[in-house]
């Protein structure tokens, strides 16, 4: 079962772009977003924001719903 630090790192290496371009797009540091990939952060504060900067549900990041849902409508 995937978890939410795999499902960031997945989405963002699907954008095809970097720790640091991710965590400016979602306005925190990328020390932050290395620890949540790293698994050290278990449920990030800035969820609702990573979720809109990879353009997927915050719900998906979390519980890593139906794939469909992944998708922000």
């Amino acid at each position: 079962m995937e978890t939410i630090s795999q499902r960031i790192k997945q989405k963002r290496e699907e954008m095809n772009i970097s720790q640091d371009q991710l965590a400016k797009l979602a306005g925190m540091k990328q020390q932050s977003l290395q620890a949540i990939e790293a698994g050290v952060t278990k449920r990030p504060r800035y969820l609702v924001e990573l979720a809109r900067a990879l353009n997927c549900k915050p719900e998906w990041l979390l519980f890593g719903d139906d794939p469909e849902k992944s998708t922000a409508a």
